[in-house]
């Protein structure tokens, strides 16, 4: 079985890593099947990934020398390239594609109105919802719509290509696999994604936990400190206290963060005016936003739109 791993400048390392890490352990099984990879590119050579980690690409070109299935890894450059084409020609062949996270939301994009389910990364999950109709978006790891799979992709992506394995895989094969990546499960495609920091329960207390799922909930219109207290199951002393004890922070300044960390995901994917994005954050203007912003992260919406100045928040 073969596989193409199709990147462009800016790809995910982790994405890419994640794949040809899977399928290293799999041979490594020596189950009888054997799968081969290369990494093509409209751009082939060196390719640099959004951590500069560089790999050489084979030339993707147009619809030609097509393998059994065809991965697409995020990163920033997405939207441009042959790949497209290609997955189109792979669905005509009933081939299956994977797009994962980035690639995913370029494709929702372009390909818009869609009739089946399709998902990406919760993140680009928002944005989407801010900047267009895309009523079929569910926050699944990953939808199969026409043989064409969207994936949240990221740290699920091992997960997703064990799952894929699977159709050819004996069941012992694919626990054997999922051991030798030490993972303890691979959540199947219809798994939900969590959504922000309050969707973990590993690392936060479950009252925490709730209080900020509640504030990520409720961005566009920010709620009273009392009323997310409430909600939470604490008095507002509390969860005062558990935020001061657990992230050094007052539950404000910690609320603020969360709506600018959104507003900075806007800023740079999407090209909605700043005043619209102040809004959907709970800023009453794109002044106080703009004023917020550069108080938290040293530069203004407008600098980091225009890459005058070092990354954003997210």
């Amino acid at each position: 079985m073969s596989f193409e791993i199709y990147v462009r400048p800016g790809f995910s390392h982790l994405e890419l890593s994640s794949v040809i890490g899977v399928l290293q352990a799999a041979n490594a099984l020596e189950t009888g099947v054997q799968f081969t990879w290369q990494v093509a590119s409209d751009l082939p050579g060196l390719v640099s990934s959004s951590s500069e980690v560089l790999v050489r690409a084979e030339p993707a070109i147009g619809d030609q020398y097509l393998k059994d299935y065809l991965f697409v890894t995020g990163g920033s450059n997405c939207s441009g390239g042959n790949w497209m084409q290609r997955a189109r020609a792979m669905q005509k062949l009933r081939r299956p594609v994977l797009l994962l996270s980035d690639a995913a939301t370029a494709y929702i994009r372009a390909s818009a109105p869609l009739s089946g389910p399709v998902t990406t990364h919760w993140q680009d999950a928002r944005a989407l919802a801010e900047t267009g109709n895309y009523p079929t978006v569910t926050n699944r790891l990953a939808e199969n719509n026409a043989g064409i799979f969207t994936c949240a992709g990221h740290g699920h992506t091992a997960e997703i290509v064990i799952r894929l394995l699977s159709e050819v895989l004996s069941p012992q094969d694919c626990a054997e696999l999922t051991s030798a990546m030490v993972l303890e499960t691979a959540r199947g495609f219809s798994g939900e994604q969590p959504k922000g920091a309050g969707g973990n329960f590993n690392f936060l207390g479950g009252k925490l936990a709730k209080a900020i799922a509640i504030m990520e909930e409720s961005v566009e219109a920010p709620l009273p400190t009392a009323v997310i207290a409430e909600k939470a199951g604490l008095s507002v002393r509390h969860m005062e206290r558990l935020f001061l004890t657990h992230l050094d922070t007052t539950p404000a300044r910690h609320y603020r963060r969360v709506r600018l960390k959104l507003a900075g995901k806007l800023i740079t994917d999407t090209s909605l005016p700043v005043v619209d994005i102040a809004l959907a954050c709970g800023f009453p203007s794109s002044a106080s936003l703009a004023k917020a912003y550069r108080h938290e992260f040293g530069v203004t919406p407008h600098q980091l739109r225009s890459g005058r100045k070092g990354g954003s928040a997210r």
